[in-house]
């Protein structure tokens, strides 16, 4: 996917040709989101465009939005699978002063030459969140572009909203969460070098630490599966502070694939959150944690077992 950071320099000839695009902030791509997504691919595909998005980043905290439920590299991929081919993705403070008509005219027009804008019906966009989807479709039509609003996915009599997505994840929902992401819930991140505890007790681990803009799913004990050499693999997954080894608190996210070994310090690997199982305690002992980590091993292949195909 062809990835532009910045909007001024974009126009002219950043893309190939007229594109199609979808608008929103995307956080989760969930199947509210991938609706907007797919809807401008379609298009896309129909009318010979570029398959374009515009999205953004934040600041923590930034815009009201609440912490983010995907890295940007893995919203991205996500925003790829689904057919986007160009996204264009300036950070908020660069575009979160224009005008309306000013956002329609430097963004859609010029940067991403939209022939078709795809939103959902909540699209806000313009300073102070001046513009709503029917400016939308009035300004681009003066401009010859069509917009089009996408209305909300309901999902059990629900609107589907990254709000309610998060709600789900800090209460250790996953399949809940998973089911309205479209896609299962994923850690990826770099793998930090940890204590190296797991190769003395047997059960060596990949840690990787949650950044502060991220959500963290409740603490605990997860069936997990994560991408390795190739393949997913089933893994047991501890989220939180690690109460028998430690007294200083610090939160991770630290996974137990059963049969690999390699060195994968410094890359970024995607670990699935796939179930909760329990809460993490301090254990009396190091074989009593050792025996805790075997068990959830034990449960995450009888989860697998039962699951079928992976996806």
């Amino acid at each position: 996917m062809q990835l532009m950071h910045t909007i001024h320099p974009c126009a002219p000839g950043a893309l190939p040709g007229d594109s199609a695009v979808a608008l929103g902030y995307f956080d989760g791509v969930h199947i509210g989101h991938r609706a907007v997504l797919r809807a401008a691919v379609d298009a896309a595909l129909r009318g010979g465009l570029t398959p374009a998005a515009f999205t953004f980043t934040l600041a923590h905290g930034g815009a009201g939005k609440g912490k983010a439920i995907l890295t940007a590299r893995e919203k991205l991929r996500r925003m790829e699978a689904c057919g986007i081919e160009a996204a264009l993705c300036p950070p908020f403070e660069e575009f979160c002063m224009l005008s309306p008509e000013q956002f329609v005219e430097e963004v859609l027009v010029r940067a991403l030459r939209a022939k078709q804008v795809f939103s959902g019906d909540d699209f806000t966009f313009g300073t102070h969140k001046s513009g709503n989807a029917a400016l939308l479709r009035e300004l681009c039509a003066r401009r010859g572009v069509a917009a089009h609003i996408v209305p909300t996915c309901i999902e059990q009599g629900a609107p589907v909203s990254s709000t309610r997505i998060r709600r789900h994840l800090e209460a250790g929902e996953m399949e809940r969460a998973n089911a309205l992401l479209g896609e299962a819930y994923a850690v990826t991140l770099p793998v930090r070098r940890g204590r190296g505890l797991g190769h003395t007790l047997g059960f060596p681990t990949i840690n990787q630490t949650f950044p502060e803009e991220m959500t963290v799913p409740r603490l605990g004990v997860y069936v997990s599966e994560t991408f390795l050499g190739g393949a997913w693999r089933p893994s047991v997954t501890g989220l939180g502070a690690r109460p028998t080894v430690s007294d200083a608190g610090d939160v991770t996210c630290e996974t137990f694939i059963p049969d690999f070994s390699g060195d994968v310090y410094g890359d970024t690997v995607q670990v699935r959150l796939r179930h909760y199982l329990w809460e993490t305690k301090k254990y009396p002992s190091l074989d009593a944690l050792a025996d805790m980590v075997r068990r959830a091993a034990a449960e995450a292949a009888r989860y697998f077992a039962g699951a079928g195909a992976q996806g």
